[in-house]
């Protein structure tokens, strides 16, 4: 049989399969490279960005909150990494051991659905940048963008690896330079005044509000992360898997949201016309010379973190027991991806931090169940997820229990839809917290349940014993 191994040149034959120990390859160092350069992109900038053209935040409290997201954001991603070796199986499949067979379809569909809305924000992002460098209109750039994701995805796994060590790199060293640059201009970082100042009460919410974003961009990779560590050996240790992991997002991704904020401060504390410069025109601006160089940069970011989503949109979709081919799932959500890129490019703003608040409604609660499960439970054996029953009780009543608790804290709103909780328009000055209280409630709740049934299955299994033993005596 002809392998796999770690050829980058070659289709990857899997899709959703178990990954048989002949094919494990690789060491937990390229997981670093992986998630720095999908992180180093404009996506994490305009997270940044954010935090004074939308929130209008001081510089300061901008950071802290930036910093506390993607330091849990980075540990959950780095703790559902480390899960991948174990099962060798993508990351929604392993739903199937806490949601069984045909519960994992809800997860699945949440996933696909937020892989192509993630794909589809970096396309437009990107798409605007490739334009303002070769000025052939957004359609022409989007087309060209969009057509090489989709090759990329296709190839699969170690094309994506091997693509994502070289932006590593490239990207790590040009944004070196430009974060060097940009701190030149540090000076006139104070002509910035914020709108909102500590001590009011509208402070508090909006700080929360920045960091609930930096922290959805980063616990987003979440499901997608075994897909990229599932070829890595069994006997692989978790420990550097996650640290790979976590150091690998974390440092990439606040790191540029930080740039983001740094640079919207000099542009909105220098420039009266600041709102229309825009996140990507901001960039060239303060880098000057260095303009053009950055528009590529961005370009090559948003081709880094479009490669897992179209990547991990497929693996996702055949998790729906579609019958398709991983390439030709690759080329379904392409095609879709290409259609909301061409459609969506007009009101980014606000479509951008919409979706961000959006995905931690069912991402936090996935999340809680697949670490307790994993972590705590201890359910690791790859064969139990392949003999999961259709549905897994506990697993479906912790995930929607924890998202009915989380209902009364959320404050969200997207053009002229808007909700707000009782509890957080009441008691947290329309702060949203939702994704904090599903993620406890959740794992509390799953915790409680999985321990129960594994003391039943216990109790079961020795009275079977003793009932044996009595028939032979």
């Amino acid at each position: 049989m002809d392998t796999y191994g770690n050829r980058v040149l070659k289709v990857e034959p899997f899709g959703t399969e178990h990954i048989p120990e002949n094919e494990r390859h690789g060491k937990p160092g390229r997981l670093f490279t992986l998630w720095f350069a999908s992180n180093v992109t404009i996506g994490s900038y305009a997270v940044g960005y954010l935090a004074v053209s939308l929130f209008s935040l001081p510089l300061l409290p901008s950071l802290v909150a930036l910093l506390a997201g993607n330091l849990l954001g980075g540990i959950l991603l780095g703790l559902t990494s480390a899960t991948g070796p174990s099962f060798g199986y993508p990351q929604m499949i392993i739903s199937r051991r806490s949601f069984g067979r045909k519960g994992a379809y809800l997860p699945a569909a949440l996933q696909w659905s937020s892989t192509v809305g993630w794909f589809t924000v970096n396309a437009v992002l990107g798409s605007f940048a490739l334009n303002d460098l070769l000025h052939i209109g957004y359609l022409p750039s989007a087309l060209i963008l969009l057509s090489s994701m989709i090759i990329i995805g296709i190839y699969g796994h170690n094309f994506i690896h091997q693509f994502e060590r070289i932006m590593a790199v490239v990207l790590g060293l040009f944004f070196a330079i430009a974060t060097a640059v940009v701190m030149l201009h540090s000076g006139r970082f104070g002509h910035y005044v914020p709108l909102v100042h500590p001590g009011v009460p509208s402070f508090y919410p909006y700080a929360v509000l920045l960091a609930g974003a930096s922290l959805s961009y980063l616990m987003s990779w979440g499901p997608y992360a075994s897909d990229y560590s599932r070829y890595l050996a069994e006997s692989t240790s978790r420990k550097r898997i996650f640290a790979s992991t976590f150091a690998g997002g974390f440092i990439a991704s606040l790191w540029f949201e930080a740039l983001g904020a740094l640079i919207a401060v000099y542009v909105y504390g220098n420039f009266s016309n600041a709102a229309s410069v825009g996140i990507i025109g901001s960039f060239a601006l303060i880098l000057g010379p260095l303009g053009a160089a950055s528009l590529l940069a961005i370009v090559l970011g948003t081709l880094a973190a479009n490669a897992l989503n179209i990547y991990t949109s497929a693996l996702s979709s055949l998790v729906l027991d579609i019958r398709m081919s991983r390439w030709k799932a690759v080329l379904f959500s392409g095609i879709i991806g290409s259609a909301l890129t061409v459609t969506l490019s007009g009101s980014f703003t606000s479509f951008y931090e919409g979706f961000l608040l959006l995905l931690d409604y069912w991402i936090t609660p996935w999340l809680a169940i697949v670490l307790i499960d994993f972590f705590v439970l201890g359910h690791r054996d790859y064969r139990e997820v392949a003999a999961s029953p259709a549905f897994r009780r506990n697993g479906i009543f912790s995930y929607l229990l924890g998202l009915l608790c989380s209902v009364p804290f959320i404050s969200w709103g997207y053009g002229n839809l808007s909700y707000t909780g009782f509890i957080s328009l009441n008691y947290l000055g329309g702060a949203d917290i939702s994704y904090y209280v599903a993620l406890v409630v959740t794992g509390a709740v799953y915790f409680l349940t999985g321990r129960r049934e594994r003391i039943s299955r216990g109790q079961k299994s020795g009275n079977r014993t003793n009932t044996s033993s009595n028939i032979q005596a």
